[in-house]
């Protein structure tokens, strides 16, 4: 109790945007933080079907990449105060990470390549991937977006490959609040 009293209390009012590859677990630890610190959370998909009535995949596949990434784009203008989780691919708008990153407190979920594999390979759920030009392989891709999660975070999370979500989740907590 004494943790959420602290956090209410400090800076920690701002909304707080979770960024990472796809599969680094923003969805699942977003939700966490949000119920443990009592805030509202959202996943950017929910929000993409919210604006424009029908999946990521399913615009993906309907309109084709390019006018996928604008809809993604214009979907990432909505103010929002709780939590949020991003698609993987939000850093590639860098006017409106630029804007996030210093308004907000964006938490770039830094896991392992070969976890974010592992991962991939359990997950039954189709992901809307966009690859930039001249990327031509998800190694590649993960490399690409490492840099560009750096850049436009100001919070990075280390996620060990054996921790458990109750772990990383008090890991980021206790950034929080050590950073209030």
């Amino acid at each position: 109790m004494k943790l959420i009293i602290l956090l209410l209390n400090n800076k920690i009012m701002r909304r707080i945007i979770f960024i990472g590859m796809c599969y680094s677990g923003k969805t699942t630890l977003g939700r966490e933080v949000a119920e443990r610190i009592g805030y509202r959370f959202l996943d950017s998909r929910d929000l993409f079907f919210k604006f424009y009535k029908m999946s990521e995949n399913e615009y993906l596949e309907k309109y084709g990449k390019y006018d996928f990434q604008e809809a993604e784009k214009n979907s990432l203008h909505y103010e929002f105060e709780g939590v949020l989780s991003c698609g993987g691919s939000a850093i590639y708008y860098s006017d409106i990470m630029e804007k996030l990153k210093q308004q907000y407190n964006v938490i770039w979920l830094n896991v392992s390549y070969e976890n974010i594999l592992k991962r991939k390979e359990k997950d039954m759920m189709r992901r809307p991937i966009v690859y930039p030009e001249n990327i031509k392989n998800f190694r590649e891709l993960y490399a690409f977006r490492k840099d560009l999660y750096e850049k436009y975070s100001n919070i990075r999370i280390d996620v060990n490959d054996d921790e458990t979500i109750e772990e990383t989740t008090n890991k980021i907590l206790k950034y929080l609040e050590k950073t209030s």
